[in-house]
């Protein structure tokens, strides 16, 4: 079978999963803590905006249950001093109270843990330690860079509104994808070498700070010179923790979308908010994959090696879209539920069980302990997702699943 055939059949099923996963996706924060929910809502998204950061090659829980309160306490401190950061040095002063140097061993510098000041966990001082010195690296610039902005996200997204609503450059262009291009301005760009420790590379950092300010606000200030950058990007878009981030801004049922709205409406930008809910579903089809190790690791198995990448998964996405061959209720993001599937179905070689083998035995979990009033026993087997049990879109109950996978391998 083509893969355009076996993506049009898969679709609908991964539509129902991602469906089932953001269902339960507005229980409550990830983010633990008092600081967190005192935050204003442009000081919500700033913290998980920098949590995605570090969320690289690592258990996503302790981004968020370890990482989340510091970066909270870090972004409540931030706000409130940002009008006193007038130089890279005030800002590395600032981070220097939230972390601390692990020093060199075996010759290797260690990355600088962050640390509360004023939150516990099980009696201990919640700390975090990133991955990557790059990580280091995106969060002093983040926050340097938003100096110029009252120290606020959502004003530097505003602020540059001329871009964001600028005439398309290319047939999918959409003010949503040039808001993800300035969040990239302004934490991942340019960043090939890391640094472990502002305490041991202080003048580096500082160095590293204003420059790449003077930089960006160059490049903000020329609009030709930030067009030619914007049509660059696009080629080389598909930035993992990048699409995640604003995704959780935009997609329904994601804690964080109504948050996002609330400060976009704190901040005069109700035009913003207007265009995002009546362009729900052309903002949720510019989404790209994030380009998780499962979700690869999905997709090949489903395509056969055809699909290795998100941009692959783009490419088969607009020829279907323009052939009249997908419902826009579908979009390449939506194949994130993978994230939780592959690791229960694909590695554990669960053929018997999967959707995309047309199982029988999927139908006798559904009839046997399924109905209404209870928890789909179906999506709880694929992906470990409490949703109620409906009918209405179920593949298993309408019997639409698809015989379209080659195998587990």
């Amino acid at each position: 079978m083509e893969t355009s055939e076996k993506l049009v059949k898969a679709w609908p099923i991964v539509k129902w999963l991602d469906d089932a996963r953001w269902n339960i996706g507005a229980s409550g924060s990830l983010i633990p803590g008092d600081i967190f929910a005192s935050l204003a809502p442009s000081g919500q998204i700033l913290t998980h905006w920098l949590c995605y950061i570090t969320n690289q090659r690592r258990p996503w829980q302790g981004v968020w249950s370890q990482g989340g309160p510091v970066f909270a306490e870090i972004v409540h401190e931030y706000q409130h001093q940002h009008k006193n950061i007038g130089n890279s040095e005030n800002m590395l002063d600032l981070l220097l109270q939230f972390t601390m140097t692990r020093g060199v061993i075996g010759g290797i510098e260690r990355v600088d843990a962050f640390q509360a000041h004023h939150q516990r966990r099980g009696g201990k001082v919640i700390k975090f330690i990133p991955n990557d010195g790059k990580h280091l690296v995106s969060i002093s610039r983040t926050l340097y860079n938003l100096v110029n902005f009252d120290g606020d996200i959502i004003r530097y997204l505003l602020e540059n509104g001329s871009f964001v609503f600028g005439p398309p450059l290319w047939t999918d262009d959409k003010p949503s994808v040039r808001m993800v291009f300035l969040l990239y301005l302004l934490s991942y760009d340019d960043i090939h070498k890391g640094r472990t420790s502002f305490h041991r590379h202080r003048s580096e950092f500082a160095h590293d700070l204003e420059h790449y300010r003077q930089k960006i606000e160059s490049l903000l200030q020329n609009r030709n010179a930030l067009d030619d950058k914007y049509s660059g990007w696009l080629i080389h878009r598909f930035y993992k923790r990048l699409w995640a981030a604003f995704r959780d801004y935009v997609k329904p049922g994601s804690y964080h979308q109504p948050i996002f709205y609330k400060a976009l409406k704190a901040a005069g930008a109700k035009n913003v908010v207007d265009f995002l809910e009546q362009n729900q579903k052309e903002v949720l089809c510019s989404l790209e994959l994030p380009g998780d190790t499962w979700n690869l690791t999905f997709n090949k198995n489903l395509f056969d090696n055809k699909v290795n990448s998100s941009c692959d998964l783009r490419l088969h996405y607009n020829r279907l879209r323009s052939q009249g061959r997908l419902s826009d209720e579908f979009y390449p993001e939506q194949f994130d539920m993978s994230f939780d599937f592959a690791p229960k179905m694909c590695r554990q070689g669960q053929e018997l069980l999967c959707p995309f083998k047309h199982s029988a035995l999927l139908k006798q979990y559904c009839l046997r302990n399924g109905g209404q009033g209870k928890t789909c026993p179906v999506v709880k087997i694929l992906c470990g997702y409490r949703v109620a049990c409906s009918s209405s879109g179920c593949p298993v109950a309408e019997d639409t699943l698809a015989d379209i996978c080659s195998g587990c391998h």
